[in-house]
């Protein structure tokens, strides 16, 4: 899918759109603070509606970029953002500076419509990577936060400038950005997102991404009244660590999208449970920020992985709406961390009940590693044609680098063909996917369908017998996967065929450039 004749132009161009947007989204707390002297308490509440917009609207905006592309929607939520900082910038009442300012949190969801383009953009092996080069749009807005700062303590001039670059912004990417036209989509958008959200709400790497995203979000968000009002920071130096916390915790972020395993997030929820307990039990106040920047850190390289997971087994044509639904996850769960802070009689519950989750999340994550491994689960849709009746063959070894891939793509074929799964194994468990993970995976992937394995024979009389257990399975509608010996899966591939009638066998193979392709068998 070619968008332009370097794609890395336009990787650049997101990027930097991104930390504009994300600078517009935060924009309200300095305008609270050094405008209106808000209490922390008021600055608390107040800060969190940008956020509460934010996980609003992700969602939507994720849907409405498979239907109109990111053509349309990434100058639309830049122009949103540039008048909402505009209003900062003009507004003269509390009243009118907190609606421009909630208004701005629609700006944060140029973080959809970017991770979607990078995620059709970039093909499969190089995918994960881009998308961290992606998020260092954190680091863009952490630049501009200084620079303003410098510049206009105040905050109008400032937010009139990020206005008029915004909206050059939204030209820009409307005059660069090539894309095909977008498959569309029928039906109310409202359904569509209540369908991802029920989606959502059964897997696991949802609440996983919660835990990560929000923390680094609400650390780059509440971080600094907390500094202010816990330990006694002035606010320049309060939003100067915050920065600095933020930048290194999106360099790690691209950490994570380059190496996305499931026994390295095990350790950075580990590792960030027990930072959690620091800062419960730390009396100094150095000790506390260095505890928090370690979590910050250990959020970023979880969150990059998992965001590397979910791009990566994410279809081209649902790229927005899964990272919409990720993102509004990690969005609500941004206002959980200040929330329990307020709300429990003290700090030291409050990060205590942080570093239980963590240790939760972890403990999930060593004994489900390969729900987790898979990314989230992907609402595939059928492509309008005449039923189909395939056999697909692999092999464990082509799991042991690429289960996720592979899984997505055999769930992807099951949704348009009556499929039938021959999957050869070796005679020692190897490192790939048992025939029982390939079946869960494929439940997991395919809530609707009923997905079974059976061992087959590779004798061919008794073979004929165990085909017609098969015939049964197949013709009820149940996904059915064949174990055989990975030494003759062609060949039962091949009879099994001829059993079923099939119209064609394909041969899925894992290539870490491109992913899960299929190759027809002649």
């Amino acid at each position: 899918m070619t968008f332009l004749r370097r794609p890395g132009t336009i990787l650049a161009l997101v990027t930097i759109g991104l930390g504009l947007n994300l600078r517009a989204s935060i924009l309200l707390g300095p305008h609270l603070h050094d405008r209106f002297a808000a209490s922390p308490g008021w600055y608390v509440a107040l800060i969190g509606l940008p956020v509460l917009v934010a996980a609003l609207v992700r969602l939507p905006v994720g849907v409405l970029t498979d239907r109109y592309g990111v053509r349309v929607m990434l100058p639309a939520v830049s122009l949103v953002g540039a008048l909402s900082v505009a209003g900062l910038g003009l507004a003269r009442s509390l009243p009118a500076i907190v609606i421009a300012g909630a208004f701005a949190g629609v700006a944060s969801s140029s973080f959809v419509v970017g991770a979607a383009l990078v995620a059709r953009m970039f093909p499969y092996g190089r995918r994960g990577r881009m998308l961290g080069i992606f998020g260092l749009g954190v680091a863009v807005a952490v630049a501009c936060s200084a620079l303003s700062w410098a510049l206009d303590r105040e905050g109008r001039l400032s937010a009139l400038v990020l206005a008029g670059l915004l909206v050059a912004f939204a030209a820009l990417s409307a005059v660069m950005i090539r894309e095909p036209a977008p498959a569309g989509g029928a039906g109310s958008v409202v359904r569509e997102c209540a369908a991802l959200i029920r989606l959502a709400s059964t897997s696991s790497v949802t609440l996983l991404y919660v835990v990560a995203l929000s923390g680094m979000v609400s650390i780059a968000v509440f971080l600094p009244v907390h500094l202010v009002t816990t330990l006694h920071f002035a606010w320049f130096d309060a939003l100067a660590v915050t920065g600095s916390v933020v930048t290194l915790a999106s360099v790690a972020r691209l950490v994570g999208a380059c190496y996305p395993r499931t026994r390295l997030l095990a350790t950075c929820y580990g590792v960030a449970a027990g930072l959690s307990v620091v800062v419960a039990l730390a009396a100094s106040s150095y000790i506390q920020v260095g505890a928090i920047a370690g979590i910050a850190l250990c959020d970023g390289v979880a969150g990059g992985g998992l965001l590397a997971l979910i791009g990566r087994a994410a279809p081209p044509g649902s790229a927005g709406a899964i990272m919409g639904v990720t993102g509004a996850a990690g969005s609500l769960g941004a206002l959980v961390p200040p929330l329990l802070i307020v709300a429990l009689p003290s700090h030291a519950a409050a990060w205590s009940l942080l570093a239980a989750v963590l240790v939760a999340a972890a403990l999930y994550v060593r004994t489900s590693d390969l729900r987790v491994g898979l990314g989230l689960p992907v609402r595939f849709r059928p492509e309008h044609s005449p039923t189909t009746t395939t056999v697909a063959v692999l092999g464990e070894p082509d799991t042991r680098r690429g289960a996720a891939a592979v899984v997505a793509r055999l769930a992807e074929l099951a949704t348009n063909d009556e499929l039938l799964v021959v999957y050869g194994v070796g005679e020692q468990p190897g490192r790939g996917l048992s025939a029982a993970g390939l079946a869960a995976g494929l439940r997991a992937r395919l809530p609707r369908h009923s997905v079974i394995a059976l061992a087959v024979h590779d004798d061919p009389v008794q073979l004929g017998r165990d085909a017609l257990h098969l015939v049964e399975h197949f013709e009820a509608g149940t996904l059915t996967i064949a174990v055989t010996q990975v030494r003759a899966q062609d060949r039962v591939a091949a009879d099994l065929s001829i059993y079923l009638q099939a119209d064609r066998v394909l041969a899925v193979s894992y290539d870490p450039a491109s992913g899960a392709e299929l190759f027809a068998v002649q």
